[in-house]
């Protein structure tokens, strides 16, 4: 074991001077060590395939490859081919950084990864590819771009690999994926085209044919000179700096803009909004609507400006300008988003006016978004049913569209499947915001372990939004779910749902509160808060029976009965006729809770409100409880008049030498020395407040007590007194 440290110590050494020397790559070997190279081999497989970052797995990928040890290829074949997500990333990644490491052994594997689920795979697969200049890879790209039977996300990884290729065989298979049945492929095979070409086609398929008619012609060496060494090549620098400068800028622009006092920023949101350079009007577009998101207003100028913007030629700006003009939630903005969507070619100002038009939409909008809805872009059509959403959200959605709409939504989230997480969520969210009582199945299958975070989450909130008891099996299912935010919001909502009566509902939310398996506690809380909620709407029989569950061994325990007793008390005080008898009896039980807490002053007058009940009731248990509160009272020194009425009330002038007998048993229990001012407050107490008339022999009696009381407290102070008690004391009635 410590052998198998020591490599990995030296192994990520070895990566660690490999991130020192980035940029100035040797194909030298590292200096052997004493480990030999099989076990630094597997040492650093192992820490590509473990836990790591993803720049310290490359590291140890290009290590790998600079070492050059015959079985690194077929290491690395593996992992490409393997199920480690992050491991064959990092390795198609840095096979596409160093192109001269690359093998055939590479192609098949890779080729594989563009039918994986995970999107950053397929694109680190694309890139790998696309440095191959021969191998016969770019026409296995354009086979798998063309083969209308292979899933369409292979399909687009494929045509990204082709658009990141200079030769002209892929450019050449990208003018045939043009003609493509499925417009999204043709699209992206368009966009990949004015790529690898260094094109602006407009997206005009037309154009770029037009184009290829024009080029195709060229020699081969003047092709490769003009077309890709010089142009693409140059672009491809040119946008890594850009994007790389815009990024240092805007963040330089928005600091000072949150510098600048409120006073102050209208002006400089101005100065942004008609700068000529294109880099600071997006970072002023962003900047209103931030400015707006904070709840802060622009000036008409302001206004002005970013509906002038909307009219911008460049497509990154038009769809900021529309994002940033919804945000001011001015309806008459509607009309001309929909205008504008008649003809909007470019994706991103679509998508930006989808999601304006659920924003500033109203009625007439509704018609639009269910024809986008069916848009073969899926991206589109999930922005159109989100818009849907929010116009139902808004309040806005067309009463007798409302019909279609759903109908609409329930037709989207049938065609996504598991894997479409974004857009299955929006589709659910937007049903949520619908409440149409037909979601109702579709929300419980969406809760599904299977499902996507996400995905359950939206499906949870929309059984709350239609409140339809017939899904309460379901939520209790959810309640249980491995994701917290699931689980809390599952657990609120079958409170509202579910029934008091059924064991499976409330044992779902009782798991919660008791369960150790819960180890968030504002779920256990909010798991209670249900509890309490349920029950107060079922019956008395059920409240009594799930306290009868409460094990009563802490103080949590006791507090949680407490608050169950009180519904029950409630629960009994909505009954008519009012069942005195059986109220008194639960106040009674409330106070032996608060007697267990310690709280005396809840305890009394529970005790005093529970006599109250038995006594209008004649019920036999009077006597038991008003010898309770008089033993409790006495002993913690809280009786008082009103305790002492309501023992006379209760039990009356027949009975009074009941309640004598039982204060001198606890009176004569404490007679000691130490104990002698207890007795004293006691039999004070007793004269000063009777619960009733005391007789002459009871008078006498609570005389003689006192004596002996003084006695005893008399001999306590006396220099020969030996404090020799007269009675042993019995220990406190609890």
């Amino acid at each position: 074991m410590q052998g198998m440290w020591r490599r990995l110590a030296i192994a990520v050494c070895v990566s660690l001077a490999a991130v020192a020397t980035v940029g100035q790559e040797t194909t030298q070997p590292a200096t052997d060590s004493a480990p030999t190279n099989q076990e630094r081999l597997n040492d650093l497989i192992a820490l590509i395939e473990g836990q790591n970052t993803p720049e310290g797995r490359r590291t140890i990928v290009r290590e790998l490859l600079l070492q050059g040890w015959p079985e690194t290829t077929s290491r690395l074949v593996s992992l490409l081919s393997g199920t480690n997500t992050a491991a064959k990333t990092a390795v198609a990644t840095v096979l596409a950084d160093l192109p001269r490491f690359l093998e055939l052994a590479y192609v098949d594997p890779l080729i594989g990864m563009l039918t994986d689920a995970d999107a950053g795979v397929r694109q680190a697969a694309a890139g790998a590819l696309a440095a191959y200049t021969n191998n016969g890879v770019t026409q296995r790209l354009r086979g798998l771009a063309l083969d209308t039977e292979e899933p369409r996300p292979a399909r687009l990884a494929a045509i990204t690999a082709l658009g990141l290729m200079t030769q002209r065989d892929a450019i050449e298979a990208l003018v045939a994926v043009l003609g493509d049945p499925d417009p999204v492929v043709a699209r992206a095979g368009l966009a990949a085209m004015a790529q690898a070409a260094a094109m602006d086609f407009n997206e005009d398929i037309q154009a770029a044919r037009t184009w290829w008619e024009e080029s195709s012609a060229l020699p081969r060496e003047t092709w490769q000179q003009r077309q890709i060494n010089r142009l693409v090549l140059k672009d491809r620098e040119m946008r890594r700096r850009l994007e790389s400068l815009e990024v240092r800028l805007t963040r330089v622009l928005e600091t000072s803009f949150q510098r600048v006092p409120d006073a102050d920023r209208l002006a400089l949101l101005g100065g942004y909004l008609t700068d000529p350079a294109l880099s600071i009007r997006l970072v002023g577009l962003r900047l209103a609507q931030m400015h707006v998101a904070q709840g802060k207003s622009l000036s008409t100028e302001l206004h002005e400006r970013l509906r002038e913007l909307v009219n911008s030629s460049e497509a990154r700006e038009q769809a900021a300008a529309v994002q940033a003009v919804a945000t001011l939630r001015e309806p008459e903005d509607a009309e001309r988003f929909v205008a504008m969507l008649a003809t909007a070619r470019n994706r991103d100002v679509r998508l930006a006016l989808l999601n304006g038009l659920g924003y500033v939409g109203r009625g007439a909008a509704t018609e639009v978004l269910l024809r986008a809805a069916d848009d073969v872009d899926e991206q589109c059509a999930a922005e159109a049913v989100a818009a849907l959403g929010r116009l139902a959200e808004r309040g806005v959605l067309q009463a007798e569209l409302r019909e279609s709409v759903a109908a609409r939504l329930l037709e989207a989230f049938e065609r996504t499947e598991p894997a479409q997480i974004a857009v299955r969520e929006r589709v659910l969210w937007a049903m949520g915001n619908v409440a149409d009582v037909r979601f109702g199945p579709a929300f419980a299958t969406a809760l599904d372990r299977r499902e996507g975070v996400p995905v359950r989450l939206a499906a949870v909130r929309g059984i709350a939004s239609l409140r339809n008891p017939q899904l309460a099996d379901a939520l209790a299912d959810a309640v249980g779910d491995p994701d917290s935010g699931v689980r809390k919001i599952a657990v609120e909502t079958l409170a509202v749902i579910g029934s008091a009566s059924s064991e499976r509902h409330v044992q779902a939310l009782w798991e919660r509160v008791a369960s150790p398996q819960e180890t968030d506690e504002t779920i256990r809380q909010a798991a209670w808060r249900s509890v309490l909620e349920i029950l107060s709407k079922g019956s008395s029989d059920d409240l009594e029976r799930w306290i009868a569950r409460l094990p009563g061994t802490t103080v949590q325990d006791t507090q949680r009965r407490i608050e169950l007793l009180e519904r029950l008390a409630r629960a009994g005080l909505e009954i008519e006729p009012v069942d005195r008898g059986r109220l008194g009896l639960i106040r009674a039980r409330l106070a032996a809770q608060y007697v267990r807490l310690e709280q005396p002053g809840e305890a009394v007058a529970a005790y005093v409100a529970a006599l109250s009940d038995l006594h209008v009731a004649q019920s036999d248990t009077r006597r038991r409880v008003a010898l309770e509160l008089l033993r409790y009272t006495l002993v913690n020194d809280h009786y008082s008049a009103a305790v002492a009425e309501a023992l006379a009330t209760a039990v009356g002038t027949d009975e009074q030498g009941v309640l004598w007998q039982t204060a001198r048993a606890e009176i004569e229990s404490r007679l000691s020395a130490s104990t002698a001012d207890q007795v004293l407050s006691m039999l004070a107490a007793l004269e000063s407040y009777p619960p009733g008339q005391w007789t002459p022999q009871v008078t006498g009696e609570i005389n003689a007590l006192r004596e002996q009381a003084l006695q005893l407290k008399s001999s306590a102070t006396s220099p020969v007194s030996n404090s020799t008690d007269l009675a042993p004391a019995s220990p406190p009635v609890p």
